[in-house]
């Protein structure tokens, strides 16, 4: 698994980033799946079930790395500096999803703030599927220290074009530069943007709100009241390690308590103040659940329900209860590594894990159906993707767009 320097896994394929395509599909199909691979884009319809089906044509040719996908007319890849946009649509055998030709691209190198380096990898895409961010990092001054950061916001058009909106640039030193700070997701009224700052030291969150254009800009008068720490541990701070929004104005966040040596991980919520970003939890460390040590990667699911973490020890789903503490729902798979973890609107969960050092290795896709009750693998599962092994550099891409019958 590919993490920052403070352990968090550098993935923007969460399913709250997709906007649900607005299209009738083929009768049966609740999600169109799509994972990235070392040969292209592997797509997959899923039934009411949660069975899968593959889109013929797969894998589909694509440039650089899959972030996400909007609706019928966009896949957006991303390349050293090239942003591709791609057709999606219905194929020969009436199949949804199947990805077509390249309708459009832009040099990132060409606007405001790649000076700050080539395309990092990190990118988000807002609710609405109309701007999609990424991120600009890695170019270095005579010392080889980092100079800075951008987030660049494109307006998605569509014909598959892209209209540059702004950049935002980050020049503050952290452990000896600039660093790279990814955004994991947007709120649900699609103003702010939250991500994490790392070092090796201790992380904070990091917050942009969209400003009239359209683009990214940092909150700077952005503030938090965080949950209560335990007043009998030494150096009881919390830490955000990976958040999550759900659709009514709050977030799950992942928070690290280093201690003794070792670190404690929670899920804590929190309550988001519309109108100037900041955010606010009433839980305490006596009510948090405890969360799986250093996860992969977190995703809620469409109706804010549930959260489900994933890493090392498989896949952990939550009650998510908005500004009330989570409650644990179950774990799965908790001998098996899983990398990320992505939703659809029918509470099918799915998780892949990656054959970490084999680029050609074959991949385990799993899907579950998730109940208030608890979670039963679904029929079929887990289905083998090829060519989706971790070469130690990327981490290939899980993105689940929700189908509107």
């Amino acid at each position: 698994m590919r993490y920052t320097m403070a352990g968090v896994a550098l993935v923007l394929s969460l399913g709250l980033l997709t906007a649900a395509p607005s299209f009738t599909q083929t009768r049966g199909t609740v999600a169109n799946v799509y994972v990235q691979s070392k040969v292209g884009v592997y797509v997959y319809n899923a039934n009411t079930s949660g069975q899968l089906t593959l889109v013929k044509g797969s894998a589909f040719a694509d440039t650089g790395q899959m972030e996400a996908v909007r609706g019928q007319v966009l896949l957006i890849s991303v390349g050293t500096n090239y942003l591709h946009a791609y057709r999606v649509g219905v194929n020969s055998k009436n199949q949804s999803g199947a990805v077509g030709p390249q309708l459009g691209q832009i040099d990132t190198a060409s606007y405001a703030g790649a000076n700050c380096g080539s395309t990092s990898g990190a990118a988000i895409l807002d609710h609405t599927g109309q701007y999609f961010s990424v991120q600009l990092w890695g170019a270095t001054d005579s010392s080889g220290n980092t100079i800075c950061s951008a987030w660049q916001t494109y307006k998605l058009n569509e014909d598959g074009g892209f209209t540059f909106l702004g950049d935002a640039v980050n020049t503050t030193l952290g452990y000896r530069s600039p660093a790279a700070i990814p955004l994991y997701t947007v709120s649900s009224n699609d103003l702010f943007t939250y991500g994490i700052y790392s070092d090796p030291y201790a992380s904070s969150f990091e917050v942009y709100r969209r400003a009239s254009a359209g683009d990214l800009v940092q909150d700077f008068s952005f503030s938090e009241v965080d949950p209560t720490p335990n007043p009998s541990v030494e150096s009881s701070n919390y830490y955000p390690f990976s958040i999550a929004a759900d659709p009514a104005s709050h977030l799950a966040v992942i928070m690290d308590t280093p201690f003794a040596g070792s670190n404690v991980f929670q899920l804590a919520s929190y309550t988001i103040n519309n109108n100037t970003g900041a955010i606010q939890s009433t839980n305490t460390w006596a009510n948090m659940p405890a969360v799986q040590p250093f996860p992969s990667a977190m995703a809620m699911s469409w109706s804010g329900a549930y959260v489900a973490v994933s890493g090392l020890k498989g896949v952990q789903v939550f009650h998510f209860n908005g500004a009330a503490p989570a409650t644990v729902l179950a774990t799965v798979l908790p001998s098996v590594e899983i990398d990320q973890v992505a939703w659809d609107k029918s509470n099918h969960l799915y998780a892949i894990s990656y054959d970490s050092g084999n680029p050609a290795a074959t991949s385990d896709l799993y899907v579950f159906n998730v109940t208030s009750t608890g979670i039963a693998q679904a029929p079929g599962s887990p289905y083998k993707v090829s060519g989706t092994g971790i070469d130690g550099s990327d981490l290939v891409g899980l993105v689940v767009v929700p189908i509107k019958s």
